[in-house]
C-alpha cells in the first residue's frame, strides 16, 4: 500500500510517518503488505505522482489559497480517486466541507497512534484498484504491468525484489515475492503464477524448461525451486500448464 503525506508543518509530518512506518514493520511482520510511505510539503512534487497512491494524508495551513480542502478537492479534479484523510489542525475540515464523496475522511490533530491506525482501516476498505494492472515502483519511475506480463520475481538485496515483464529489462521493487503474489492472486486467481520457493514465483506462460529443482525461463534465467515447494507439486503444475499452452 502507498501512502502519500502532504503537510507543511514539518513536525507533524514526521511525527505521521513515524507512526505509519511503525503500523507498516507490525503488518509485515505478520505476512502483510509493507507500507511505502512519501512526504511532501508542497503540491509541487505531490501533483505529478498523485496517481501511484493508495491513500493521501492532507494537512495544508499556511498558503490560505491552498489549504487541505483545496488539495483534495485538486486530487479529485484530476481523476485521483484515492481515499483522502484530512488532518484537522488550525483549519477544520468537517466545517469546510460540503463534499458527499465518501472517500473523504477527518482526522484530528495531533495524530495519536490507534485513531490513525482506525482511520488508516477505514480508508483502506475504499482503496480504489486499477482493475486488472499491477504496480511496480522502482527509484526512478512507476509502471503498471498486467500480472501475465510479469514473467518471474526472484530477491534482490534486503527488502528488494527483482520483476521480469515482457517486453522490458527486469526492474528493481522494494517488496518481497509474498506480497506481489497476494497481490497477484487477491486480483485474479492466475493457475500459471506459481511459488517456487519463500522467495520467489514464476510465469508458467514464460517457461522454457524444467530440471531436477530448477526451471529455466524464456530469458535464459535459471531459478533454483526449493524442495518443499516441488514435493507440493507447484514444479509438476508448471510443467503440465506449459505442456497445455504448446499443445
Amino acid at each position: 500500500m502507498r501512502i502519500a503525506i502532504c503537510d507543511d508543518n514539518i513536525a507533524d509530518r514526521r511525527h505521521a510517518e513515524r507512526l505509519l512506518k511503525r503500523e507498516s514493520d507490525r503488518v509485515h511482520s505478520l505476512g502483510e503488505e509493507s507500507y511505502v510511505i512519501d512526504c511532501y510539503g508542497n503540491t509541487g512534487k505531490l501533483y505529478p505522482m498523485a496517481d501511484t497512491y493508495d491513500i493521501f494524508l492532507i494537512d495544508m495551513v499556511d498558503d490560505p489559497e491552498e489549504n487541505g480542502m483545496h488539495i483534495a478537492r485538486a486530487l479529485r479534479e484530476r481523476g485521483i480517486p484515492s481515499p483522502i484523510i484530512l488532518c484537522s489542525s488550525r483549519i477544520d475540515y468537517r466545517a469546510l466541507s460540503a463534499e458527499t464523496d465518501t472517500n473523504f475522511f477527518y482526522l484530528s490533530k495531533p495524530c495519536e497512534t490507534e485513531p490513525l491506525i482506525q482511520m488508516l482501516r477505514q480508508a483502506e476498505q475504499h482503496i480504489v484498484h486499477r482493475e486488472g494492472r499491477i504496480e511496480l515502483r522502482t527509484d526512478g519511475e512507476t509502471i503498471y504491468v498486467s500480472p501475465e506480463d510479469i514473467l518471474y520475481a526472484t530477491p534482490a538485496e534486503y527488502g528488494f525484489l527483482t520483476v521480469a515483464v515482457k517486453g522490458r529489462e527486469p526492474v528493481r521493487i522494494m517488496s518481497d515475492a509474498f506480497s506481489l503474489f497476494k497481490q497477484i492472486q487477491g486480483m485474479k486467481k492466475d493457475p500459471a503464477i506459481l511459488a517456487i520457493s519463500g522467495r520467489a514465483f514464476i510465469n508458467a506462460r514464460a517457461l522454457q524448461s524444467t530440471g531436477f529443482l530448477s526451471v529455466t525461463m524464456e530469458d535464459g534465467r535459471k531459478l533454483s525451486v526449493a524442495p518443499s515447494f516441488a514435493l507440493a507439486g507447484n514444479l509438476r503444475e508448471a510443467r503440465n500448464f506449459r505442456r497445455k499452452m504448446d499443445q
